[in-house]
């Protein structure tokens, strides 16, 4: 996943660490990061995202580190393609995503339904607030296809 800079150079995606108001610390966020002239910034797929956790943390005051990752559906599985995927292999890293983002969506039905049937609602509002990340993206790559 890259992306031009304001420099006229190309980002590349890589993943920080943010310190949020001194005190809280977000690792695995995805950004782009311009090597050029060290720009970088969140992936507007998940800045919302970010911005809601962050407003969540200071509610929740947790202590050590959190991971985005384990927070938001759709850096998860940035993260996990970003650590396995060869640059030289035939596969592009947007097809892989794209790929895996339905995979994960027919899961995570799947897992809806077995929670309805069970009527547990923490469990089907969890499912559904992963399901909007993956399906916002989704949907955003549809349209730009279409443009």
């Amino acid at each position: 996943m890259r992306k031009h800079c304001h420099c006229g150079q190309m980002m590349n995606l890589g993943f920080r660490l943010v310190i949020f108001e001194g005190i809280y610390e977000i690792d695995r966020v995805p950004i782009y990061e311009c090597e050029d002239c060290s720009f970088y910034e969140v992936l507007p797929e998940v800045k919302s995202d970010l911005t809601d956790m962050l407003a969540e943390l200071k509610k929740e005051q947790p202590n050590g580190r959190v991971y985005f990752t384990e927070r938001n559906e759709l850096a998860d599985l940035i993260f996990s393609i970003y650590r396995q995927w060869n640059r030289t292999e035939n596969a592009s890293f947007e097809g892989l995503l794209e790929q895996q983002c339905e995979e994960r969506i027919n899961l995570l039905l799947d897992l809806y339904g077995g929670a309805k049937n069970i009527n547990d609602l923490e469990w089907m509002n969890e499912i559904s607030k992963r399901l909007s990340q993956l399906s916002k993206y989704v949907k955003n790559r549809q349209l730009s296809r279409a443009n």
